[in-house]
């Protein structure tokens, strides 16, 4: 039986003991940990505990599980090499299009980025996150890294959970953004009305994202922004919550925009240390081709360039990403 040993940082502090494990060893759902807590086998210094008891800063937990018998609850689809950006011995990164789930779930049992990438990855299991360590939403475009085993996704997951793997988005709001440059500190949770979405709600997760306003027009802004918190639809939750809702995101409130196929929300720039290397990688997509709907008269910059060098990591002139995604 696998067996890992968790330290609870600072930022898991009051956290539940199956969301912090979840969070944590993300290849497999809250669901599947809890019943492994049900179990015995997570422990805290060697005490069983419930799914609901509390986590606090540096405590050790000590995980086991079973390894479930594979079954061929999905079938792999064909490689689909225009979605790899880079591919080596450990780990994938992929652009991931509009339209396209990241992994296997119901309701998409038969296409997803690990349908097209699966014959570089690890078979299917009863989780349906072979290599998956963070996710985008279905039309949410941009960069995804994926691991190769179970050794690399462990690395990778530990890296994200410590803050290391830095992830940067683009997005087109309405309105003028004030400050330009913020961050938006709310908590997040279920939508007491609708299960589906996510709200900024008391009691809810910690979620902080930090943005910059690099551009704007007459009703609209471009900007850039970085996450400390990975909650579900947390930038989209947050920018409509301070009244700038993301353009084509009818969930959270967005002006819809002929021609363009979902929400102006584009992971941008990925970069992270080799989990086996340790060599700076740093990779950067432009959004899809359905951004040029956006060609509203009148942008301007804000600001010489896009997001701040980091290891690895030019930065982006803002001319030159106008002139890519507004021809």
């Amino acid at each position: 039986m696998p067996k890992r040993v968790l330290t609870a940082p600072l930022t898991a502090e009051g956290q539940r003991v199956d969301r912090f494990v979840a969070d944590m060893l993300p290849e497999r759902s809250r669901t599947a940990w809890q019943r492994e807590i049900d179990a015995g086998h997570v422990l805290i210094y060697g005490r069983p505990i419930k799914a609901r008891d509390l986590v606090h800063a540096g405590d050790e937990v000590e995980v086991s599980w079973t390894e479930p018998e594979p079954r061929a609850l999905w079938s792999a689809g064909e490689l689909d090499r225009s979605l790899i950006v880079y591919e080596d011995a450990w780990i994938l990164v992929v652009n991931k299009p509009r339209g396209l789930v990241v992994h296997p779930s119901r309701g998409h049992q038969d296409d997803s980025v690990v349908h097209r990438v699966a014959p570089l990855l690890g078979g299917p299991d009863t989780d349906f996150r072979p290599g998956v360590v963070h996710r985008l939403d279905q039309n949410t475009t941009g960069l995804l890294v994926l691991a190769r085993d179970e050794n690399t996704r462990a690395r990778l997951s530990k890296a994200i959970a410590e803050r290391l793997v830095h992830r940067r988005y683009i997005a087109v709001v309405t309105g003028q953004m004030t400050p330009a440059l913020g961050m938006i500190d709310a908590p997040i949770g279920r939508h007491p009305q609708n299960r589906l979405k996510m709200a900024v709600i008391l009691g809810g997760r910690s979620a902080v994202t930090h943005y910059r306003s690099i551009a704007q027009c007459p009703g609209y802004t471009l900007i850039q922004l970085s996450l400390e918190t990975g909650r579900t639809h947390q930038i989209r939750v947050h920018l409509a919550a301070v009244g700038h809702p993301v353009v084509g995101d009818p969930d959270y409130g967005g002006q819809m925009v002929p021609g363009l196929g979902g929400q102006a929300l584009h992971a941008a720039q990925l970069a992270f240390l080799h989990p086996h290397t340790g060599q700076p990688l740093c990779f950067t997509a432009y959004p899809p081709d359905d951004w040029a709907r956006l060609n509203f008269d009148g942008w301007q910059s804000l600001t010489p360039w896009v997001f701040e060098p980091i290891d690895g990591c030019s930065p982006i002139l803002t001319a030159a990403l106008l002139d890519r995604i507004f021809p």
